[in-house]
């Protein structure tokens, strides 16, 4: 009864923007004063989109709650993992506390923490753009290596497609450092390997990367159809 119930409200909520969408705004004869039809959904439209946008919060508010109640259960029964919990929560602690100082001058002076303003604002920049941007970085870095490795791995002549692969990748990581420049500073610019990387990046990179947000937003496409009208789901 509760999917049934979902569905159907799933089902009329698209079916009213689709209809505020596809529908005119009003229809007019020549030389009348008075539209002979004007759109019965757009007075909801602003009630309709403040709903949508309580519902996205509540539902942002879930990934948050289930990670705290996840971490604070593991902590408090101590099982593996809880040394990473206690720092989870720790981290969260202080980045909503010193965030909510920040952004909310009033709570500064209703807490009495008027003098400590500095304070905080160095914790905040210390938390943020120095803790946060260099993990942030250390974990790209670690990632580039690992798939720098995994592409050495896998990138091998098997096949014409391995191939080709490994040497567009082999081209273009020389193409982006100056020993690709270095290697190939004596040719003319327009066989040098940074020359060939910015080629590669500009015309076929561009038109996978187009193919595969055509075949994504497809397929969100008929996702969202198929949860719209609820085909393919079981029914209690």
């Amino acid at each position: 009864m509760r999917k049934t119930v979902v569905r159907v409200v799933t089902l009329l909520g698209g079916l009213f923007f689709v209809l505020e969408f596809m529908l005119p705004a009003e229809l007019r004869r020549p030389g009348a004063d008075r539209p002979y039809f004007t759109n019965p959904f757009s007075p909801w439209l602003n009630l309709a989109t403040d709903l949508v946008i309580v519902l996205g919060t509540m539902a942002f508010l879930l990934g948050p709650i289930n990670l705290i109640r996840s971490h604070f259960g593991n902590l408090v029964r101590w099982r593996r993992g809880a040394v990473e919990s206690a720092v989870f929560l720790l981290f969260l602690a202080l980045g909503l506390g010193l965030a909510g100082v920040k952004e909310f001058p009033d709570l500064k002076d209703a807490l009495g923490l008027a003098a400590a303003s500095d304070a905080f604002q160095s914790g905040y920049n210390l938390l943020f753009y120095g803790l946060m941007s260099a993990f942030g970085a250390t974990s790209m870095a670690l990632l580039a290596f690992y798939l720098v490795s995994a592409a050495y791995r896998s990138f091998r002549f098997q096949s014409l497609e391995a191939g080709v692969m490994m040497i567009t990748a082999l081209v273009v990581l020389l193409g982006l450092v100056p020993l690709g420049t270095f290697l190939t500073s004596w040719l003319p610019t327009e066989l040098q390997l940074p020359t060939w990387a910015a080629w590669i990046f500009a015309v076929p990179n561009s038109a996978v990367q187009r193919a595969v947000v055509i075949g994504t937003f497809a397929g969100a496409f008929a996702a969202g159809l198929r949860l719209w009208l609820g085909v393919g789901q079981k029914t209690e």
